[in-house]
């Protein structure tokens, strides 16, 4: 079993786009796992919602340090 986590993304004048993630079945077991003792997400799929966000903000910071560290301008 996997989860599958879509993402939507569309500008305004466009229609929606979809892309569906699939997750091995043990990482989802545990992930539903955290859920079920903490009570704190709804579902698995809020908690990797939330996982990727926070990835991406990490990954961002990083890229940003290493574009300082070039001497690049920031985008």
């Amino acid at each position: 079993m996997f989860l599958r986590y879509v993402l939507v993304i569309h500008k305004l004048d466009e229609s929606p786009k979809y892309t569906s993630v699939a997750f091995p079945t043990e990482m989802v077991e545990a992930i539903r796992d955290l859920i079920k003792e903490l009570k704190y997400w709804p579902s698995a799929s809020a908690f990797a919602r939330e996982a990727v966000l926070e990835k991406i903000r990490q990954e961002k910071a990083v890229l940003k340090e290493v574009r300082k560290a070039r001497g690049e301008k920031e985008i």
